[in-house]
Parts: structure tokens; C-alpha cells; sequence
């Protein structure tokens, strides 16, 4: 299984069965979310969405479910900014 999802970086360890909190990953991430497949060495991939938090986990767990060797990932959507504001969610100074 390859799900891939976000998680706060100061997140306390949660159970591995535990499922993410959707409100807040949406007031901290994004409302807006995609859900990307790549299905191996081919280059097949897809990008879907965008999907609320809670929808784009379901989607993600359903496909992850019957296709376990896919690599699945779980991403907050942002609005397009400018370079500088890209730079700075990156940035550690």
C-alpha cells in the first residue's frame, strides 16, 4: 500500500488505522484538494479533483483499496500566487 496524505509536522504519533482530521487539515492546508495516481514504470498518471479533504481521502482509500501497488496521493490545492509567495511557503529564513 502506498497512500501518501499530509500530516502537520507537530502532529502527536496517531494510530496507523487513524484517519486525518479533515476539518483541520482544511483551515490549515487547503479547502480544496486533489488526489494524483501513478501506476508505475509506464508513466500513467492522473491528477483528480478538486474534492473537499474528506472526499479525497475516501477516493484515495477506495482506489488505494483495489489497486494496492498504485502509489496514491492525497495533496491540498492552492490558489495560484505569485513566485515570491511560492518561495516563501519553502523558504527558511
Amino acid at each position: 500500500m502506498v497512500l501518501i496524505y499530509p500530516v502537520q509536522a507537530d502532529a502527536a504519533d496517531s494510530d496507523d488505522d487513524a484517519e486525518p482530521a479533515f476539518a483541520e487539515l482544511a483551515a490549515d492546508l487547503s479547502d480544496q484538494w486533489l488526489v494524483e495516481v501513478d501506476v508505475g514504470e509506464d508513466g500513467d498518471d492522473g491528477c483528480f479533483g478538486p474534492l473537499t479533504a474528506r472526499a479525497a481521502w475516501d477516493l484515495a482509500v477506495a482506489v488505494d483499496a483495489r489497486r494496492p501497488e498504485w502509489m496514491v496521493s492525497v495533496v491540498p490545492l492552492y490558489l495560484p500566487g505569485t513566485a515570491d509567495e511560492v518561495v516563501e511557503l519553502f523558504d527558511d529564513e
